[in-house]
């Protein structure tokens, strides 16, 4: 009995160690798990050290500790965020955070289709202004005449605005004959016989055309040829004033990619069979023209 008493004596300060042990292990544990579960939406705005990151929320930047279960492989600076988080003694802990990924805006557009760029893109003129989008294999341009009037729905996307679906189609007036479709602001009348117009377009660079050494701005004289409704060009050269010769001269306004550019030009058009009593100059117009012994003959020409 004596011996038993003794054991006991000497296994209930062993037990009380024990427990002492078993329940310093988990503090921290037990604390989190006491702590009331706050939500919030916020925008990363990048990480300050190891482990912790600072997220604005309603406008006001916060320091914030990641818990060890926590991943952030594809959040990134900028990327809105919803995450869940405690105050901790050492601060405020997030417990898990997820990037809200945004529907994109589709927007409407409506321009003239210029046709294709090359395989993975297309050019649309709007407002006067060349614009390239990307397309997908969805996108089938041998459905679509170069001069027609096209309204789409499109995304703003970062590199390039991207076409995802082509909604009306106006074919161009005459397209059948050949005729191609220009829009520019009307300068006015030159001779009786013709009339000068302002016109933004884009061209395409012929293979061995390169452009690396003009700067957007420069004035140009080139040469180009017509292919369909896209304007290629076979020569180009920088220079100080207007030189002599079969030149177009206009200003470079920059680059669309690789092998296109976009220039700002005076044209020159043999009035044709064009009615210029509803235009004044300095009207914004889109007309119809043909290839002309000499230069551009106009078909028609009309107020947007």
């Amino acid at each position: 009995m004596r011996k038993t008493t003794k054991l006991i004596t000497l296994a209930i300060p062993l037990i009380i160690v024990l427990v002492v042990l078993l329940c310093g292990c988990q503090p921290t544990d037990t604390a989190i798990e006491q702590q009331p579960v706050s939500e919030e939406r916020g925008v990363l705005t990048g990480s300050e050290s190891s482990g912790t990151v600072a997220i604005e929320v309603n406008g006001i930047t916060r320091s914030f500790s990641l818990d060890d279960s926590v991943e952030m492989s594809d959040i990134n600076a900028g990327d809105e965020v919803v995450f869940t988080y405690i105050e901790a003694e050492t601060g405020l802990l997030i417990l898990t955070i997820e990037k809200i990924t945004k529907e994109p805006e589709l927007l409407t557009g409506r321009g003239i289709y210029n046709g294709q760029i090359d395989s993975h893109s297309v050019e649309v003129e709007i407002d006067g202004q060349p614009v390239a989008f990307s397309i997908n294999g969805s996108f089938d341009p041998d459905l679509i005449e170069s001069g027609s009037m096209i309204e789409f729905t499109y995304t703003d996307d970062e590199q390039r605005p991207f076409i995802i679906s082509v909604d009306h189609i106006e074919q161009p007036d005459d397209g059948e004959n050949g005729f191609l479709v220009g829009e520019g602001i009307y300068i006015g009348q030159i001779d009786p016989q013709s009339v000068e117009i302002q016109i933004n377009h884009a061209f395409q660079l012929a293979e061995d055309i390169n452009v690396d050494s003009i700067e957007d701005g420069a004035l140009i004289a080139f040469t180009y040829i017509e292919s369909g409704q896209r304007l290629i060009v076979e020569s180009i050269q920088e220079v100080e004033q207007p030189i002599e010769g079969d030149y177009i001269h206009g200003t470079l306004i920059g680059r669309i990619d690789a092998h296109s550019i976009e220039v700002e030009y005076f044209q020159a058009f043999s009035v044709g069979e064009a009615d210029l009593d509803n235009v004044d100059d300095g009207d914004r117009v889109v007309f119809t023209y043909r290839s002309g012994e000499y230069r551009p003959e106009l078909i028609s020409i009309t107020l947007p």
